[in-house]
C-alpha cells in the first residue's frame, strides 16, 4: 500500500446490533466497498467490532507495521542489555 486512503467525507458511522448486520449483511459491507461507509456493531448497546472499506483496514496495517518497525529500530539501539525471555518468565511467575 503506497498511500492513505481516501478518506472521504461520509455519514456518520452506523451502529448496528450483531443481528441486524447480520440480517443486512450484503448490503453492510457493499456500503463499506462502494461508499467508504463504516459500520459498528454493537452488542447489549456497546460497540463491538466494525466493518470498514479495506483501503482503511490496509492503511491502519501500514501505520502499525511502521510504528513496530520504529520501536524496534529503537530497541536496538537501545545500550542497555536486553533480558532473557526466561529470566522475565521467572520474575513474573509465568
Amino acid at each position: 500500500m503506497s498511500a492513505a486512503p481516501d478518506f472521504r467525507p461520509e455519514p456518520a458511522p452506523e451502529e448496528l446490533s450483531a443481528a441486524e448486520v447480520r440480517a443486512t449483511f450484503a448490503a453492510v459491507v457493499g456500503r463499506a466497498e462502494h461508499a467508504g461507509h463504516t459500520t459498528y456493531i454493537t452488542h447489549r448497546g456497546r460497540r463491538v467490532a466494525a466493518i470498514v472499506p479495506a483501503d482503511v483496514a490496509e492503511y491502519l496495517e501500514h501505520l502499525e507495521d511502521e510504528h513496530l518497525s520504529t520501536l524496534a529500530t529503537e530497541s536496538l539501539a537501545d545500550p542497555e542489555p536486553s533480558v532473557p525471555l526466561s529470566e522475565v518468565v521467572r520474575e513474573m511467575n509465568l
